[in-house]
């Protein structure tokens, strides 16, 4: 039976987030900017209309907004725990693509965003 390689995404959503290394960051929180892609493979003969086949792009997007309601410390611990939880609802997927940009960085200088970059792949 013939594979197909799917992905299935979002792209550009926006969070403030009490998220950052030091405490006035926490407090005062800052804006983040999340791309996340997962791949899997499916039989080309799925039902391509049930969501039983595929990954729910809503809950990729409640998977994020729940752990960027969290106080955390640093952009690859907030990565890792929304890789985590997407492999536990979904282990089928082979690959999770997660960038997390911070928007305006607390260093000075003129710096648009500074990110974290994960890959996980099976």
């Amino acid at each position: 039976m013939a594979k197909i390689y799917r992905k299935v995404g979002l792209e550009g959503v926006k969070f403030i987030a009490p998220v950052g290394y030091f405490q006035e960051e926490r407090l005062l929180k800052n804006e983040f900017l999340v791309n996340l892609n997962v791949g899997f493979e499916v039989e080309k003969s799925r039902d391509t209309e049930s969501l039983d086949h595929t990954v729910d792009y809503s809950r990729l997007f409640e998977i994020c907004q729940f752990y960027f309601r969290k106080e955390v410390l640093l952009l690859e611990t907030l990565a890792n725990e929304i890789t985590e939880e997407i492999i536990q609802d979904y282990p089928f997927v082979e690959e999770i693509n997660i960038k997390i940009n911070k928007i305006n960085p607390p260093i000075v200088g003129d710096i648009e965003s500074s990110y974290v970059e994960l890959n996980y792949k099976q």
